[in-house]
């Protein structure tokens, strides 16, 4: 559910190049993975099938966009509105450090710089809405689930550059040409 860097399972690419990257002594960013939370919060909450229920008749012989956008408005809604299992935010709320993290899913930009640890569980849940934002539903065409991907809390500062130097490192460490993105001379995205 909740893992530090170096505990987390295999099958995520960036996770891995991060895990990678730190054996081969780089410094990487404080970064909790959490795998399969997204899926429990759907779970408890019942949420795939009020979801799905939103779409029916969505997607038919042609695509009903008014039906559309407002499936889209009340996913996005239900996310945002339900609650994580309180145990879940205890546990998430003890593991993060104090200070500015970044909420993200693994292999993609950045999606929230949040301060304090009740903003960066409103912050999951708005990454886990983002997915039924009009164009991300769309992109998906009709499967209606998004990807299970894991979501990735990282301990930042205040700026997130692109580092030339980093990337050379990396590069070599992954033995392919790679991108850094990083904070207070740690890595935080690999691209």
């Amino acid at each position: 559910m909740i893992f530090s860097l170096e505990q987390a399972p295999a099958g995520f690419p960036e996770v891995t190049e991060l895990q990678t990257l730190q054996r081969a002594g780089l410094a990487v960013a404080p970064t909790w993975v959490l795998v399969g939370l997204e899926a429990e919060f759907y779970q408890l909450g019942n949420l795939a099938e009020q979801i799905r229920r939103a779409f029916e008749g969505v997607f038919g012989a042609r695509l009903d966009e008014e039906k559309l956008e407002r499936a889209c408005a009340y996913a996005e809604k239900l996310l945002r509105e339900s609650y994580l299992l309180p145990e879940r935010a205890d546990e998430l709320r003890a593991a993060l450090p104090e200070g500015p993290v970044l909420v993200r899913y693994a292999g993609e930009p950045p999606f929230a710089l949040e301060t304090g640890k009740q903003e960066t569980l409103w912050a999951l849940k708005r990454l886990w809405a983002s997915r039924w934002q009009l164009d991300a539903v769309l992109s998906r065409q009709r499967e209606l689930a998004p990807p299970e991907v894991a979501s990735l809390v990282q301990g930042v500062g205040p700026v997130l550059s692109l580092d030339e130097a980093l990337s050379a490192q990396a590069s070599a460490a992954l033995g392919r040409p790679a991108q850094v993105w990083a904070s207070l001379g740690q890595v935080v995205r690999v691209g």
